[in-house]
């Protein structure tokens, strides 16, 4: 019987079970026909997994974007608290708004203008840049986390009190600093449990 070389070892592999390779250019038989669509019940399966994964990360997330503000919010006032410090070092007086006003003041129009560098009146005589605010806040003034830029209806600025006396102590809060500043926090209230505070 005359057979090609390698055939005899080509029908052995094939009896055994194991799958002939095809020829270039023929169609590959062999090969498992795959069903082509799932059943209702893998469906429902599949969305049921989905929903579930979201159900568990969609929470996560929104809570670690808030915890991010809040870090964030206690940063920012810090550094501004450190700010004022700076321009009562530098020029051993408050600002003249601080002197005409003893209550709590936001950190916008005259204020934030003096501590970007501004000269306003007879503050801040060296055009000195005591904070660098980020872009978002050119025009409204030093905006905490909670504020969307672009909607002036959430707009929330930083407060600040200062000790007007020079005696190192804010006398009505009983708080012995030099200057104290906050963000009213995700409620946008002032004085209630979540103010993010500087001196915390």
């Amino acid at each position: 019987m005359n057979t090609k070389p390698g055939t005899k070892n080509q029908e052995r592999r094939t009896a055994s079970g194991l799958p002939r390779r095809p020829v270039v250019g023929q169609v590959a038989t062999w090969l498992p026909t795959w069903r082509a669509a799932f059943t209702l019940v893998e469906l429902l399966v599949v969305i049921s997994i989905i929903a579930l994964l979201l159900g568990i990360i969609v929470p996560s997330y929104f809570s670690i974007q808030e915890k991010a503000k809040i870090t964030k919010a206690k940063v920012t006032a810090k550094n501004l608290e450190t700010a004022f410090k700076a321009y009562l070092d530098n020029y051993r007086v408050w600002p003249s708004v601080f002197v005409d006003d003893n209550t709590t003041l936001e950190i916008k129009d005259d204020i934030y203008r003096i501590l970007r560098g501004e000269k306003v009146g007879d503050d801040n005589k060296d055009g000195i840049p005591f904070y660098e605010f980020e872009a978002t806040n050119s025009t409204a003034g030093a905006l905490d986390p909670w504020s969307e830029p672009s909607d002036s209806a959430t707009w929330q600025t930083y407060r600040v009190r200062v000790d007007k006396n020079y005696n190192n102590k804010i006398d009505d809060l009983e708080l012995f600093r030099t200057v104290i500043v906050w963000s009213p926090g995700p409620d946008r209230t002032n004085d209630t449990p979540d103010d993010i505070k500087s001196w915390d």
